[in-house]
């Protein structure tokens, strides 16, 4: 064997033996590539099929996960309600079967009753960060839910109601079934109307078979389930705030190297904020769309809509307090803060 050859022999042993050191300890030695460097990859889910407005934030925050963390971390989709339902998605995340999930707060009232607080008020995300709010909405999630609240993916629109039938006044609602949820429902009831539960899939099929005379919906993605062409009113003022939450499993997260972790806080907030804008501008653009389509919002009379805000705020914060007073408690004096 000659000289050069045991040389040649010397440095691939070498450099197999140091790569394999590199990959086990997650270092780069300099002067070779990071052989088998890998990456990190978290599994999400929607709490309603990707191809509505309610997919949009995945995108937002994939891209600036991918952006800032320079592909090293990847927020993997592995599907919408067709893959687990809106209600059990919170759950999955909980018990680690997916790692995150975008869900609408109402969605896990079952084991957080406080959970829609979330609702409450019309303070910025910015403000309710500021106040304390978000860090208190967050412990009680992590006391209830077993879930990290990563972000606040959507916000900056309202809710309404779109119904079949001309909303004169208040009392219009007296005896109309309403497709709810939990966030809903102690409004219909004090108006007399029939909360009815289903999944968002279903809303239209409801619909469309007279189920329901209407829906609470937030103002946002009534285009994508075509509700105008059963229901061609909205009733206005919008009540309460359309914040839904971005969920991670604690283990998922943890397991994420510090660097990353904080990659991910940084660019949920910024994906935040992008979703903010874009659920204002699509809003407005919906808006305008559906009334090609004989889509009318009806302003309800002065007095009749002030009264109906107040009846929001107070059936929401009655409903905590009673479910959960403790938690309920600590959350109303932070948002009458941030309120102030």
């Amino acid at each position: 064997m000659n000289a050069d050859f045991k040389k040649s022999l010397s440095r691939r042993k070498f450099v197999k033996t140091t790569a394999a050191a590199a990959v086990g300890t997650g270092v780069a030695i300099t002067g070779f590539p990071a052989i088998g460097a890998s990456k990190r990859k978290l599994r999400y889910i929607a709490f309603i099929n990707r191809n509505t407005v309610w997919g949009k934030p995945y995108d937002f925050l994939a891209a600036e996960v991918d952006k800032m963390s320079g592909g090293d971390l990847k927020i993997e989709y592995a599907g919408g309600s067709e893959v687990i339902g809106g209600f059990d998605a919170p759950e999955a995340v909980a018990n680690g079967v997916f790692d995150m999930s975008h869900s609408a707060n109402s969605y896990f009232a079952g084991a957080m009753p406080s959970s829609i607080s979330l609702a409450s008020g019309t303070a910025s995300i910015e403000h309710l960060r500021e106040t304390g709010v978000l860090d208190a909405y967050a412990d009680v999630m992590m006391k209830k839910r077993g879930t990290m609240l990563l972000g606040i993916p959507m916000s900056g629109v309202g809710y309404v109601f779109q119904v079949r039938f001309r909303p004169t006044d208040l009392s219009t609602f007296k005896g109309k079934k309403i497709r709810s949820i939990p966030l809903y429902d102690p409004i219909l009831e004090t108006l007399g109307a029939i909360p009815v539960t289903t999944s968002p899939a279903e809303a239209y099929t409801a619909m469309e078979r007279g189920v329901v005379d209407g829906l609470g919906w937030p103002d946002l993605g009534l285009l994508d389930f075509k509700f105008y062409e059963h229901a061609k009113y909205i009733v206005a003022p919008t009540y309460y705030q359309l914040r839904s939450c971005t969920l991670i499993n604690p283990n998922s997260f943890k397991k994420l190297p510090k660097e990353l972790q904080d990659v991910l806080v940084k660019a949920s907030r910024s994906a935040d904020k992008i979703g903010a804008a874009w659920c204002k501008e699509t809003r407005d653009a919906e808006h305008a769309k559906m009334a090609s389509h004989g889509v009318e919002i009806v302003t309800l009379p002065p007095a009749d809509a002030k009264r109906f805000i107040d009846l929001t705020e107070e059936k929401l914060w009655a409903k905590i307090l009673k479910q959960s007073p403790e938690h309920g408690a600590r959350l109303k004096a932070l948002f009458d803060k941030a309120a102030g």
